[in-house]
């Protein structure tokens, strides 16, 4: 027996198990019991929330599938969903949602030596408290081999999911890299802390405040808030907000966060900030009950809002891995307020997902699936931006060379922020110096989160 149940609406339906229903073919292996149920609970779910169920084929017989991930593959409109996954570990799926990993604690770029093909990696920035701050490493630190070994496809994850490792390190001298050292790190359980780096800059009669935020973790806004209330108390006119290493994370928290930084005016509880579009099945059961807010995100009130800082303009640092939550959170305050972007393209995630899991099953409660259950519009209808958005003002992200440490008015994004905000500063790094680096290519499908999150926004 199996359940097939409504995730959202109030309708429970208690059906046989396929295989009971219809006889096997003859002389035919069917799966494990276990891997059916599994496929059958993914199914179930894929076939009901799936923004996209309309595309699931019908043609499924379970009892011949063997592999779990496999046929979720096969439930996947994949012409559009770049992002549903399941899990056999639904735990640290979980758990990494909400900022607690085992990890080394550095987030990594990846390109290539252009004599070998082999991979070299650069700390784009350090987590706080974590094993590698407490090793030294920085923004910029060079990994040129894990364990004495090459960084190469086969083993880059390594540098992620190893329990520890030894790193050799490298430093970049007459347009090559050279050896410098190495340092063992032990991965460790902890929470993590999104906050990077926060700063306030002065100059030309202006006062701005920095912060880099790297993660959506659920309810990280209480590690943000005294942040932002820092900037109100010290008299901050203007932000930076540095979102360019942010993958995303959960709806509530890129809410609260942009109730810290629009006008106070929205903040009357009824502006919208999102609409969200379901399957036919749930808009039409959302519509046809009135229950508007599962069709819409609002901002927050002003009295449910920790700090305001009022602002008419907000400047945001993206990337290539500003995605999902910190793309909402862009165009989501694009209708009411100034948004100027600086550095490179972001990702393109106009959905959100929500994470389902057996947890009353003993059996297959370590299952676990992160499904796309709706895509987003801001309140100007902006939707299925697919190429990401356009900074409105070119720059490229130093990792080698000169570089800087987040919140360094000299670092390149940050300078060309606080350039505009009339703030001066020492100038960046010359591009032009860059032409005795070695020849690399940054490969951005390396860049990964050790929690799974990437790129999503997540709707509790």
């Amino acid at each position: 027996m199996f359940m097939v149940k409504r995730f959202f609406l109030p309708v429970t339906l208690l059906l046989l198990f396929s295989s009971c229903e219809r006889g096997g073919v003859p002389g035919k292996e069917e799966a494990p019991l276990i891997t059916q149920k599994v496929n059958n609970y993914m199914l179930d779910i894929m076939e009901e929330v799936y923004l996209w169920e309309k595309h699931i084929p019908d043609t499924f017989d379970i009892r011949y599938e063997f592999d779990e991930f496999e046929f979720f593959e096969k439930l996947c409109y994949r012409q559009e969903d770049r992002w549903s996954f399941i899990t056999d570990d639904v735990q640290t799926l979980v758990e990494g949602g909400k900022g607690v990993e085992t990890t080394f604690g550095y987030s990594l770029a990846f390109g290539t030596f252009s004599n070998t093909g082999n991979y070299f990696a650069i700390v784009q920035y350090v987590y706080p408290h974590t094993p590698a701050s407490e090793a030294g490493l920085e923004r910029g630190s060079i990994l040129t081999e894990i364990n004495g070994n090459p960084i190469t496809k086969d083993n880059y994850t390594d540098l992620y999911y190893a329990a520890s490792l030894n790193i050799t390190l490298g430093i970049l001298q007459d347009g090559s890299v050279h050896r410098a050292g190495s340092v063992s790190l032990t991965a460790r359980k902890q929470n993590l802390n999104p906050v990077i780096a926060f700063n306030i800059i002065e100059g030309g009669g202006k006062k701005a405040g920095y912060i880099c935020y790297s993660d959506f973790f659920g309810d990280s806004q209480d590690l943000f808030f005294p942040v932002f209330q820092g900037f109100k108390s010290q008299g901050v006119t203007d932000v930076v907000l540095d979102l360019r290493y942010n993958l995303g994370g959960y709806l509530s928290v890129a809410r609260a966060l942009v109730g810290v930084l629009c006008p106070a005016k929205y903040l009357n509880g009824n502006t919208v900030l999102i609409s969200k579009y379901w399957n036919d099945l749930y808009q039409k059961y959302w519509t046809d009950n009135n229950r508007n807010d599962m069709l819409y995100e609002y901002f927050p009130k002003l009295s449910d809002t920790p700090v305001n800082l009022d602002l008419p303009r907000l400047f945001v640092l993206t990337g290539k891995n500003t995605a999902s939550a910190s793309e909402l959170t862009i165009c989501g305050l694009d209708p009411y307020m100034e948004v100027i972007r600086i550095g490179d393209v972001t990702r393109g995630k106009y959905t959100a997902a929500m994470i389902f899991y057996p947890e009353k099953d003993p059996q297959i409660k370590n299952w676990g699936a992160q499904v796309i259950v709706y895509k987003y519009a801001n309140a100007l209808g902006l939707t299925d931006f697919k190429e990401g958005f356009t900074p409105d003002y070119p720059a490229e992200d130093i990792l080698l060379g000169e570089v800087y440490p987040l919140g360094d008015p000299r670092e390149k994004l940050l300078s060309r922020a606080l350039s505009l905000i009339g703030v001066q500063t020492v100038a960046p790094l010359d591009a032009s110096v860059r032409s005795q680096f070695p020849a690399f290519i940054f490969d951005h499908s390396l860049i990964i989160k050790p929690a799974g999150l990437n790129n999503h926004l997540i709707d509790k």
